[in-house]
C-alpha cells in the first residue's frame, strides 16, 4: 500500500488486554553500594528539583494561508481540530537520527491544521532556537550509574513538566521515544485520562516503566542487598505527594507500530491494553531530496556507510569486508563512512581499520546534512548496512533504492521487510565480513543482474513516500482520539 503503511482489518484492529514478558534490556546495575543514610538522604537531594509554573505558550495553529489553504479547507468538513502533546527524548535540531527527524515532520504535518505541543529533553536547548510550541524541560539520563543517582531528582521534575504541559488541556498526548526521559512524566500523562497514542519505532516500549530507572526501583521484586537502600529510598521519594507513582497501573492505549518485525519483536507491556494498533512503515522525509540524485560513480569502487558510528551499527563488519575485497580482486575498492560518531568506539575503528591494513583506504566524514548525504550516494558504488543489532526498519535503505544506489545489508530485523533479499537487496548473516564481502563482489561483478535489483528495489521504494505516509499519521491520530475517547 503506498505510503508503507499496513491497516488493520476489522478483526485485525482490536481490543486486547496484551501479555507476555515486558522489556528488552534489562535493568542497569548500580556499580556501588548505596549505604542506608545514602538512601534516606535522597529526599533532600530531589528536593532541589522545583516543579515552578511558567507562564503557558499560545497555542499553535496552522497559518490558512499559502500552498497547503486548499488542502485544509478541503479537510476542515471531516475532522475538527484536536490539540496534540507530543512526548519525544529528542526533537530537532536535536536529533541522533531518523527517529527525531521522523516526529518533526509529523509534528509540522499535524500543526497545519491542530494545536501541537511538543515536550522534549533539554539536551542541545542552547542551539535550538526558542519556539512556543517545544518545551525542551526533561532531563537526559545515561544508562548507567550516574544517569541511576540523577534518576529520583529528574523524575520529580519530569512530573512537574507533564503536569504543566497537562495545563495546556491536550486531547490526545502521543508519545514517541521515551528512551532515556524519566518515564515519571509519561506515568503522569497516561494517570491523566487524556487519551493516550505510542509511536513506536524502537525496542524501548517492551520495557516501558519497567526499564526506567527510578520507576523500576518502585517494583516488588528481589534486589541485591548493596541495592536494597536505594530502592527503598526512591519509594521513599514516590511517597512524596507530587509523584505517588503505580508502574503497573493498566494504561489504555492507541499503537502505531513501523514495522511488522518491531511489532513481533518487542512485547507489549502487560498493563498497556491495546484499543487501537496499525503498523505504518517510516519513510524517509528528504525522500525527493534522494530520488533526485544524478548518479555519478567514482572511478574506483566506493562502499559507503551511511548511519551513527556505534557499536550495534556494525562499522567493524564492513571494514573487514573492506579489507577481504581489496585483497582479492578490488584493491582499489575505498569505504566512506558518514555519520556521527560514539568518540571511543570511532577510534577503536580506526585501529581496526591500520590493524587489517585499510586505514588510508577509508574516510571518515562524520555527520553531514542530508544533501552532503545525498551527494556521497550518488558517487558510491554500493551502500552497506551492517548491522549487528536487530534493525526496526532503517531508512537509509529505502534512501539508496530512491537514489538507485546498489544495497548489501544485514539480514536483521526489519531490513529485509523493507528490501527484500535479492530482489532488492544482498542480505548477508549478522556479523559475517566475509559473506559481506562476497556480496560486494556480486554488486560489483555482475553489472546487469545489479542493475535490475537497483530498479526493483527503486520501484519498491515508492511505497515509501513521505505524503501518504503523513495523511496515514493524521488518520492514526483522529482515529486513536475517537476510539479511546469512546472508551
Amino acid at each position: 500500500m503506498p505510503g508503507g503503511i499496513t491497516l488493520r482489518t476489522a478483526v485485525e484492529v482490536r481490543s486486547r488486554t496484551a501479555s507476555g514478558a515486558a522489556g528488552m534490556g534489562g535493568a542497569v546495575g548500580m556499580r556501588r553500594a548505596f549505604s542506608t543514610t545514602a538512601a534516606r538522604s535522597m529526599l533532600a537531594v530531589v528536593g532541589t528539583a522545583q516543579c515552578n509554573h511558567g507562564p503557558q505558550p499560545p497555542p499553535v495553529r496552522a497559518n490558512p494561508n499559502g500552498r497547503n489553504a486548499a488542502r485544509l479547507e478541503r479537510a476542515a468538513s471531516v475532522r475538527s481540530l484536536v490539540r496534540i502533546l507530543l512526548v519525544s527524548t529528542f526533537y530537532p535540531p536535536v536529533a541522533l537520527g531518523g527517529y527525531e527527524v521522523e516526529c518533526a515532520g509529523v509534528a509540522e504535518r499535524l500543526a497545519e491544521r491542530h494545536e501541537v505541543l511538543v515536550l522534549t529533553s533539554s539536551e542541545g536547548s542552547a542551539r535550538a532556537e526558542s519556539d512556543p510550541r517545544v518545551r525542551r524541560e526533561l532531563t537526559l539520563l545515561s544508562a548507567d550509574s550516574r544517569g541511576a543517582v540523577r534518576a529520583p531528582a529528574a523524575a520529580l521534575r519530569a512530573t512537574g513538566a507533564a503536569r504543566r504541559a497537562l495545563d495546556w488541556k491536550p486531547d490526545l498526548i502521543y508519545a514517541w521515544n521515551c528512551s532515556s526521559i524519566p518515564q515519571a512524566s509519561v506515568r503522569v500523562l497516561a494517570d491523566s485520562r487524556v487519551p493516550l497514542a505510542f509511536r513506536v519505532c524502537e525496542h524501548w516500549f517492551g520495557g516501558l516503566f519497567k526499564n526506567d530507572q527510578f520507576l523500576r526501583e518502585l517494583l516488588p521484586t528481589r534486589r541485591r542487598a548493596a541495592r536494597r537502600p536505594w530502592a527503598a529510598g526512591c519509594r521513599a521519594v514516590n511517597r512524596l505527594p507530587a509523584l505517588r507513582l503505580d508502574p503497573l497501573a493498566p494504561v489504555r492505549a492507541a499503537i502505531s507500530w513501523n514495522s511488522e518485525t518491531l511489532e513481533r519483536m518487542v512485547p507489549t507491556p502487560q498493563f498497556v491494553e491495546p484499543v487501537l494498533e496499525r503498523v505504518g512503515h517510516s519513510v524517509p522525509r528528504y525522500g525527493d531530496l534522494y530520488e533526485q540524485v544524478s548518479r555519478a560513480p567514482a572511478a574506483e569502487p566506493e562502499i559507503v556507510f551511511l548511519g551513527r558510528v556505534t557499536p550495534y551499527k556494525g562499522v567493524g563488519v564492513a571494514i573487514e569486508a573492506l579489507a577481504m575485497l581489496r585483497a582479492g580482486a578490488r584493491p582499489s575498492a575505498r569505504l566512506v563512512v558518514i555519520g556521527p560518531e560514539d568518540p571511543a568506539y570511532g577510534a577503536e575503528m580506526r585501529s581496526l581499520a591500520e590493524r587489517l591494513g585499510v586505514g588510508t583506504a577509508i574516510s571518515w566524514l562524520g555527520q553531514r546534512t542530508p544533501e552532503q548525504s545525498a551527494a556521497a550516494l550518488a558517487a558510491a558504488h554500493a551502500l552497506i548496512v551492517p548491522s549487528v543489532w536487530q534493525e526496526p526498519f532503517p531508512l537509509v535503505t529505502i534512501e539508496a533504492a530512491l537514489a538507485r544506489v546498489p544495497i548489501v545489508a544485514s539480514d536483521v530485523g526489519g531490513i529485509g521487510e523493507g528490501m527484500h533479499d535479492e530482489e532488492h537487496a544482498l542480505l548477508f548473516a549478522r556479523g559475517d565480513a566475509s559473506a559481506a564481502a562476497a556480496a560486494l563482489e556480486r554488486v560489483l561483478g555482475e553489472p546487469e543482474a545489479t542493475a535490475a535489483r537497483v530498479l526493483r528495489a527503486r520501484e519498491r521504494a515508492e511505497d515509501f513516500r513521505i505524503g501518504p505516509y503523513l495523511d496515514a499519521q493524521e488518520a492514526f491520530v483522529l482515529d486513536a482520539h475517537a476510539a479511546l475517547s469512546a472508551g
